[in-house]
């Protein structure tokens, strides 16, 4: 599969994944949930959106979709690589994605029409299957995520009361990378940002609320990106990065967008001048 701009896969932002003891102890949590049942998805929902405040915007959405797809690859072992697909009002997207892979698959998906996470959005059921019975399914989109090395397929729902948002998709590169049981770990997790969301979408038609994500995601692409090119260049972390733009933008007067897309373009050239 050739890595190719697509611009329903570009504006999609990085998940702070993976390390951390705060992502693994919540991953632990959600686990111990699905097992025990000893948690509601209402209760998880309020756990993971800092004490029960509400999703009031675009912003505060992203941020909490971030969140829960680092605790979803860190809590469901067979994840190599983790996505949010909003599909909805006629558009499709990625918002959310923990690898470039995952960007690429998404794309080889859109591209197709069809596959396990806009099944899972347009249907509203979990989709849990593997590479053959991908193949049989949806032969073009199988053979590009094959491509890739993903031969497992996890995808559940995103929903609010009135309408589903999208999917939460996950992608293994082994055979039978998920059971049951993930799939009731996905579940929950996104039935617990389902209700956290609340009335986020209530008031606005599909498009709109679609379009208002779309905008929000142009504005915070690049200063995720930047964020994380400054984690690797200094050895910092996302709230230090982020520091380090806003500190430059106070100085400057000049918007941490600007910034960060400028400081972008300049890697980029130097990258270019070494090569």
């Amino acid at each position: 599969m050739e890595d190719t701009s697509d611009p329903r896969v570009e504006d999609s932002i990085p998940t702070d994944v993976l390390d951390g003891t705060e992502t693994e102890q919540a991953a632990e949590i959600v686990v111990d949930a699905a097992i025990r049942n000893t948690m509601s998805p209402a209760a998880l929902g309020r756990m993971l959106v800092d004490a029960g405040r509400s999703i009031a915007d675009e912003n505060d959405l992203l941020t909490l979709l971030q969140h829960v797809a680092g605790i979803a690859q860190e809590a469901i072992d067979g994840a190599d690589y983790t996505g949010i697909t909003i599909d909805l009002g006629g558009l499709t997207y990625t918002a959310v994605h923990t690898d470039e892979r995952t960007l690429r698959i998404d794309s080889e998906q859109y591209e197709a029409g069809e596959g396990p996470c806009l099944h899972a959005a347009r249907t509203g059921s979990i989709v849990l299957l593997d590479s053959d019975e991908a193949m049989e399914r949806w032969p073009l989109f199988a053979v590009g995520a094959r491509t890739e090395g993903i031969n497992s397929f996890l995808a559940a729902p995103l929903f609010t009361e009135d309408q589903t948002l999208g999917s939460f998709n996950l992608y293994g590169q082994a055979q039978h990378a998920f059971d049951s049981l993930d799939a009731e770990v996905l579940d929950l997790l996104t039935t617990a940002v389902s209700r956290a969301i609340g009335d986020f979408a209530r008031f606005k038609s599909a498009q709109d609320t679609a379009e208002s994500i779309q905008r929000v995601l142009q504005t915070r692409a690049p200063i995720e990106q930047a964020k994380g090119v400054l984690m690797a260049m200094r050895g910092i972390n996302a709230d230090e990065a982020f520091d380090v733009l806003r500190v430059q933008s106070q100085e400057t007067n000049v918007p941490v967008r600007v910034l960060a897309v400028d400081f972008l373009d300049k890697v980029t050239d130097h990258a270019s001048e070494q090569n």
